[in-house]
């Protein structure tokens, strides 16, 4: 790159970090975006921007939210026969009951802890979209798996207050969760305790409820009917009325049954994964000013890296 005589680089040419890679695509979305952009979101626009960073970066969260639901996805659809279930409704507590009851319990535990790691990995893959700094699909593994600890010790213990919050009456219950709604993406993104990432998650929620509320009901509208479509597929009544009225087996019923929840519920999770992303870092915004820190970042790389140039 041709500088000028005084060291300095012409304003129409461009920097090394703008001349290629992931870096110069973060960077130039930070440059490009308007003010009122990087500004404090409503409802709408934290949605919207939450989907535009997941388009950013479709294929490695799609991806990982796909192969994290592998596993609960084919208990879901390769459920124990019916006789089994028979049993355990009636109250039989023998071994076929036993069976049942622990596949029922490792498919929830599964599921949980596949929604938190996905909502983590997928935070962190969009994390470039709003302050710069993207993270590589290898960087966001290590992270995420590095703090799978502390994630779901903060998860149980998210857990423990909400049930103490819903044992109260419906009204504790929604504040625990909205105040709460950030802890697992607190624990992997700033690297804090269970205790530390719950107290961090009331301090950022402060004075958010509305907007929390309307996030949480329109990313549900958005995500329940692929995770209702996969959900109803595994019950035994839609699995025998399909068995009943189209020509296959239920070894191929229970095949696309798989695929087909592992695709949907990925999707479904990516898509909340994303606007929770969008909301934590907007909230960061609002009370950490974050948006003039990331310029301030992306401005001192930018001449670092040209400097050295």
């Amino acid at each position: 790159m041709a500088e000028r005589d005084d060291g300095f680089r012409r304003l129409d040419e461009p920097s090394p970090l703008e001349s290629g890679g992931r870096e110069r695509r973060s960077a130039e979305r930070l440059e490009a975006r308007a003010e009122e952009d990087l500004a404090p979101r409503g409802v709408g626009a934290t949605i919207d921007a939450g989907l535009d960073a997941l388009r950013a970066r479709f294929l490695p969260c799609l991806g990982a939210c796909i192969v994290l639901w592998i596993g609960p996805a084919w208990l879901m659809a390769y459920a124990p026969p019916e006789d089994i279930v028979a049993q355990f409704e009636t109250g039989d507590t023998g071994a076929d009951a036993l069976i049942l009851l622990g596949s029922s319990m490792v498919q929830t535990v599964l599921s949980a802890l596949v929604q938190i790691v996905a909502t983590v990995l997928v935070g962190l893959l969009v994390r470039g979209e709003f302050v710069g700094g993207s993270v590589s699909f290898g960087e966001a593994l290590r992270i995420a798996f590095s703090r799978l600890v502390p994630l779901v010790l903060c998860t149980i213990l998210v857990g423990l207050i909400s049930i103490a919050g819903f044992l109260a009456c419906v009204i504790p219950y929604l504040f625990v969760l909205w105040r709460l709604s950030f802890a697992p993406l607190v624990s992997a993104m700033e690297g804090l305790s269970p205790f530390e990432s719950v107290k961090r998650s009331f301090a950022l929620t402060q004075g958010t409820f509305l907007r929390w509320l309307g996030i949480t009901v329109v990313s549900a509208l958005l995500v329940t009917p692929l995770s209702g479509i996969a959900g109803a597929a595994a019950t035994t009544e839609i699995r025998h009325a399909a068995l009943e009225n189209v020509a296959i087996s239920p070894e191929l019923y229970a095949a696309i049954l798989w695929f087909t929840a592992t695709l949907f519920l990925g999707v479904a999770t990516a898509v909340a994964a994303s606007i929770s992303a969008a909301f934590y870092f907007d909230c960061r915004v609002r009370r950490e000013a974050l948006d003039l820190s990331a310029r301030l970042d992306v401005i001192a790389s930018t001449r670092v890296v040209g400097a050295s140039a």
